[in-house]
Parts: structure tokens; sequence; C-alpha cells
């Protein structure tokens, strides 16, 4: 026992003093402009907090430096300072914009930083006195692409697209500072995948990354180092008058029995709490357990009353009845949004939707913040727009930051948004099995989780402009009842249709639909370029649908003329017919 203090005491010593030389260095080399700081005091940081648990935000200025994507060496010196989140400055366009600052070290401030694919980040963390006996991680909320992390210079494991959590119980102790560190390779999809199996190999893997890094919300968390609820989802029925809850549960005893508390509360005051019958590991159904119990409230959330918002919480309790885990209070809206024939409902009335894409996650970190997502939407309120669809047409590392606060916003301001799914065409569905080996559901589930909370989002959008066929547009045929496509139109029906049962499984309450597919599955939708069509006849486009129609029309994409029908698409120019330039 003695042995093992000194060997302990011994491995201490060693760490203080790598971390006291390595922050030394790191303060020499770096510096700020006058007025910058970076704060990396936990006390000052937001956090959320309950009897069994507790998250930490570490955003803010951290360490930074560009990287070669081979590196295994925490970098001694040369740092200079970047913001988390944001992804990487140096690749704008048409779209994207940067945001945020690069603070640079001399050595490399002439650095053209549209060339960095990878990058080092480190910073301090002081692990709280109360987190004795609890599981102590790291989350990464949206990671483009790839993350060796470190602690005190030492590797202690990864973080991968789309989002990661790393256990560092073993490897750091409450009351301690360390330094975390971590090397962060913008790699492709393909590198991606590939780095579950070899990843030294998918570090060399080159590909587009246009928004690279943490460009999500990055947390220290402390949950029950035993049995504890690993993630939570509510549904809510308005037809119904039910509500469910459902938890992922993890370490539980093979034979003890449980049960589930789900307690409802409005501005800090409770409502309503439901407990469920006991239960064993057993009686889960891929980790899971669930809820259901009847409630209407009277305040229901909807476009014109979205402060109709409420917070839960779900415990986990022993035979005894003794709290095992509580997990932070979840926002939410009791909401349910279905179609009926040609319509769509919202809460029983039926609602017209009009729509446009929205931009913000691709844009840049200041319009995917709350106050520039919540600017965004106020404005298209104010003509007339009720419905947006997220514009990242596919969902590969780099396509777009963190839609948390957009969602949050979208919530607020009584937005409906339609979520875009990973594209089936940058999948492998080639065997049977494809559906549980492709990495797609995966990260189908990701984007589920991301939704799961938020009242605003009551659709997914997928299979972007990749299902369509020329009759799409025909108005004698828009009536989700002409279904003919060709052999070839059909492979990629078959595919997008084996991603959408992968999606509808994950999340069975929410509407998935395909972008410009003519008719298929839940709606018929196109993109509605009709050029220089006479006033009368565009009115009139829509008759058949009207009359004979069996599920809804969406014009997915609208424009009557559009800006492109007034130049080059026209027709030929040079001998040269162009297109959108």
């Amino acid at each position: 026992m003695n042995g093992h203090c000194r060997v302990w005491t011994v491995v201490v010593i060693v760490s203080a003093i790598w971390l006291v030389q390595s922050v030394c260095k790191a303060q020499v080399a770096a510096s700020l402009p006058e007025g910058v700081k970076a704060v990396w005091d936990l006390a000052k940081a937001d956090r959320a907090t309950t009897p069994t648990r507790e998250r930490v935000c570490i955003n803010g200025l951290w360490q930074w430096q560009p990287a070669d994507a081979a590196s295994d060496r925490v970098p001694a010196g040369d740092w200079g300072y970047f913001k988390v989140p944001a992804a990487w400055p140096g690749i704008t366009d048409y779209m994207q914009k940067d945001f945020q600052t690069v603070h640079p070290h001399p050595s490399w401030k002439d650095e053209h930083f549209s060339g960095v694919t990878a990058a080092w980040y480190q910073r301090q963390i002081t692990i709280p006195d109360g987190w004795t006996g609890r599981r102590i991680a790291v989350q990464a909320e949206y990671l483009n692409s790839y993350a060796l992390v470190y602690l005190d210079g030492k590797r202690v494991g990864e973080m991968r697209f789309p989002a990661g959590e790393l256990d560092l119980t073993a490897v750091c102790r409450p009351g301690a500072t360390h330094v975390l560190s971590a090397l962060v390779v913008a790699m492709p999809l393909k590198g991606v995948r590939l780095s579950y199996n070899d990843s030294n190999a998918a570090r060399e893997v080159r590909g587009s990354v246009a928004r690279r890094g943490l460009c999500g919300d990055v947390y220290l968390t402390a949950t029950p180092a035993g049995a504890h609820v690993a993630d939570t989802k509510v549904d809510t029925s308005v037809r119904k008058g039910q509500i469910t809850f459902e938890a992922a549960l993890q370490d539980l005893a093979p034979d003890a029995p449980y049960t589930l508390r789900a307690q409802v509360s409005d501005k800090g005051q409770e409502v309503k709490t439901f407990t469920s019958k006991p239960f064993r590991a057993s009686d889960l159904r891929d980790g899971r357990i669930a809820l259901t119990e009847k409630w209407l409230p009277e305040k229901l959330w909807d476009t014109h009353t979205p402060q109709n918002m409420y917070q839960y919480a779900l415990s986990l309790l022993d035979a005894s009845g003794q709290v095992l885990d509580v997990t932070c209070p979840v926002r939410f809206g009791f909401r349910e949004f279905w179609i009926d024939g040609r319509d769509f409902y919202l809460n029983g009335s039926r609602i017209f939707l009009s729509a446009v894409p929205l931009d913000n996650a691709q844009i840049g970190a200041a319009l995917a913040s709350y106050d520039g997502a919540r600017e965004s939407l106020k404005r298209l309120q104010s003509f007339g727009i009720n419905f947006v669809y997220t514009h990242n047409y596919s969902c590969q590392p780099g396509a777009h930051l963190s839609f948390a606060e957009i969602l949050r916003a979208a919530d607020d301001v009584g937005m409906l948004v339609s979520l875009s799914q990973p594209h089936f065409g940058d999948y492998d569905w080639q065997t049977p099995d494809a559906g549980q080996t492709n990495d797609y559901a995966r990260h189908a589930e990701f984007y589920v989780r991301v939704a799961q909370p938020h009242p605003s989002v009551v659709m997914y959008s997928t299979s972007h402009n990749a299902t369509g066929y020329n009759e799409d547009m025909n108005p004698d045929l828009i009536d989700g009842i002409y279904d003919e496509r060709s052999p070839w139109a059909m492979n990629n029906v078959r595919r997008a249709l084996r991603a959408e049962a992968i999606i509808q499984r994950l999340d069975p309450g929410r509407i998935v639909y395909h972008h410009s597919s003519g008719n298929l599955s839940s709606m018929h939708t196109s993109n509605f370029y009709p050029n220089f069509v006479p006033i009368q006849e565009l009115s009139d486009w829509f008759e058949h649908w009207a009359t004979q129609g069996v599920k809804p029309f969406f014009t997915c994409e609208y424009g009557a003329p559009f800006m492109w029908d007034w130049a080059m698409y026209r027709g030929w120019y040079k001998g040269h017919r162009e297109f959108g330039s």
C-alpha cells in the first residue's frame, strides 16, 4: 500500500512539473491584444447541476496552432489563440464567412489558414472537488472531424465526427488542475470511417472539409459511476392526449429492479410527475426503456404560442426508491404535427407552410449563435415565412456548424423546422446489411438526438436532389398517384427508402420527406422553377393536385421566374450552355 502511495506521489509530482513547464512555455510564447483574455476559470463557466451529475461548459479562447496531421506530441510552445466553438478561418465563399479572430504566434502569423487540415488546441481545466466517485468525461458537441485527446501531455483517447465523448476518470483527479490538449484533424467521411480501424492511415486521407475544427460546444461532465441515464427523449401527442418519455440506460445490474420517474415543470414549478412500473435490464430494447402516460396540458407549443415551454428531468431509482441518477432539465414543448390527406395539421388546425432554406449553420459562428439565428428567424417571419429547412444538402464532415442554438431560437420564436439528415448517396448500400454496417444509422441517430427535445423540428429532409424525375413539375401529374420512374431512377429510390426506414425507426414521431423527389413517400416535392410562365397558367398549375391529389405538394425550392432565367440559362452563348453563372 505504501509502495503504491509512493509511486502515485511521484506520478503527481512529475505531472505537476510537466503542467507548470507546459503552461509557462505557452505563456511565454503566446500573446493576446490588450483587453482580450482567455478565461479558464470553471467557477465562471455555464453549468447544469443535479444531485447526481454536473455539466460545465469549457468554451472560450483556447490556445491553438496549425499542425501536421501526423503529429503525435503536444507542442511545448508557439501557441496562439482561437475561440471554441468556431470553424477554422480562411475558407470563404458566397455562403461561408469568417467571424472569429485568430491570435497567431509570430512563428506562424503568415500561415494561410485555408490550407490547414490539422490543428492543436489546449487549455487548463480544474476538476471540481465534488466530482469524487463520479465518471468524468469531456464532450465535443460537434466535431469536424477527428480528435486525438491528451491530458498533461499523455494521449488518453480519441473522438470522431459528428460528436464525441471521452472518459477521463482514470487519468484525472478531482481538485487537481490539468492541461487538456487535442489534435483535431479535418478529414472527410471516408477518413472518419477508416479511423475506426486505422487512425494513422485515416489522418492521411485527403478531401474537402469546409468547416473544420471544434464546431460545437465543449463540456466537462460528471455522471454516476454506476447505473445511469445516458440519453433521453420525449414524444407528445395531442390526438392521443399522451406523453412518452424514453431513456437510454447504462450499467444496470442484470437482475435488479429499477423504476424511471419523469418530473415536468413550468418555470420552476412542478406540474406533473410520472413513474414507471418496475423493470429490469432484460426489459430494455436496444438499451432503452419508455414510459407512456395520459396527459394533455392546456398550454400547447405552437407557432403563435412559442412561450409555452416546459422542462422535464428523468430520475433512475433502485428497488428501495433511492435515486441513482437525475438528468439535467430538458426544455420541450407539447405539440403534434401530422399529415392528413393533402394537408398539414399542427395541434388539430390545418396549417399552410411558407418555406425557405435556412443557411445560418453554414455561414459561420455569428449566425449559428442564438442571437444571430433568432434575428434571422424573426426577419423571415416578418414577411410570412413559417417553415425553414436547414440548407445543408448533406451531413458530411464540415457541411455545417452545430444546430444547438439555431433550434433553441426556432423554439422560442415559433418557427417550424425540417432538419437535414445524412444523404444516402454518401454511403455504401451494396450489401444486405448495409444499414447496420455503413455508418448511416450511426450518423442519422446523431441528428435525431439533436432534434429530439425541440418542438420546432417537425420534419427531417433527406435525399436532396437525387430521386427526382423529368415529370415532377408536370401539373397533370402532381397528385401523389403518378409514380413512374426509369430503372436508373429506381436504384436511388430504393436506397433513399432504406435510409428513410432507418430515420423512421429512430424517430417515428416526425415526418421524413425527400427533397425534390416528385411523388415519393410522405409527399410530392419539387424544385419548382417554371421560368417565364404566363400568370394564368401559373395560377392554374396546381388545380389537378387541389382536386385529385392525395398527399401534400411541397415546392421545396421555388423561383418563378428565377434569377438564372433572365440570362444564360435561357439558351446558348458562344456555343456553350451556361447554368447558374
